[in-house]
Order: structure tokens, then sequence, then C-alpha cells
């Protein structure tokens, strides 16, 4: 993980990597984008490689392509006091959309550094929290015993 802030822009479109299929293309940010090569990262990967007489790898699309790849997509949809703000209120609920929840990586603003999982997990869980219950009879089974 590395904390430059950095984007990239993501849509519906075609490109080599869908086969030309519609699916999701991304394409850098001319200011701020990915960085395809983190010296410190290869530098860490090949030491540790060394040490324990592995071989150190990569992704095709950053060796081949010099395409920046990234596991943990985050941000795009911010919290806000309204919807001019944001696009969440602070029940992660959509504003203008009752019943749409957001419960991903999207509402974490940055990169935390880290592996965002546990972070990830975390705010689901407040989400949840904020779900009214349902009215009417309860819908929750019973044990057969």
């Amino acid at each position: 993980m590395q904390t430059e802030d950095n984007r990239m822009r993501l849509s519906l479109g075609r490109g080599l990597l869908t086969l030309f299929r519609r699916g999701l293309v991304s394409e850098p940010d001319a200011e701020r984008t990915i960085p395809v090569k983190i010296d410190i990262g290869h530098r860490v990967t090949r030491a540790f490689a060394r040490k324990i007489n592995g071989i150190p790898a990569g992704s095709i699309t950053e060796g081949l392509f010099n395409l920046p790849m990234t596991a943990h997509i985050m941000g795009g949809c911010p919290f806000g006091r309204n919807a001019e703000e944001g696009v969440l209120d602070l029940d992660c609920q959509v504003f203008h959309y009752p019943g749409l929840y957001v419960v991903d990586g999207s509402i974490i603003p940055a990169n935390p550094g880290v592996n965002p999982s546990l972070t990830i997990a975390a705010l689901a869980e407040y989400a949840m929290s904020r779900i009214p219950p349902k009215e009417g009879p309860s819908t929750t089974r019973r044990a057969h015993s």
C-alpha cells in the first residue's frame, strides 16, 4: 500500500482488457495518476524474494502495458449534510433515494495506506445498524427442534 493521493476515472465502455465487450474501463487522472512503479515496493519485494528463495512478480498490466492497477477502489460517495455537499447522509443512505444504502469502499474518501477490508466491514456494520426495522409482524425465523 502507498499513501500518495491519486485518482482514476471508471466508466462503462469497451477496451482491450474487456476484450472489447461492454464493461468497466478505467483511465488515469491526468493530474494525479496512479504510479505504475513504486520504487520502495519493488526493492522490498526483491529483497523478500531473495530471502525466501522466491521469484518476485508483478501484474501483467503494469509490467507489459505500463497500466497501473489497484485492488481497492475507494471514494466517490462522500458523506454530506445535504445533497449539495455529498452523496450520503450520516446513515449511509443516498440523498433523495430512500432505502438505497452504500456499504462498500466507495464511502472511504481516500486510501488509508493499509488494507481497507476491516474498515469497510466496520462501515458496513455501522450502515446496517442505521437501517430501521421493518414494521409489521416479525420476520425472524425460529429454529425447529
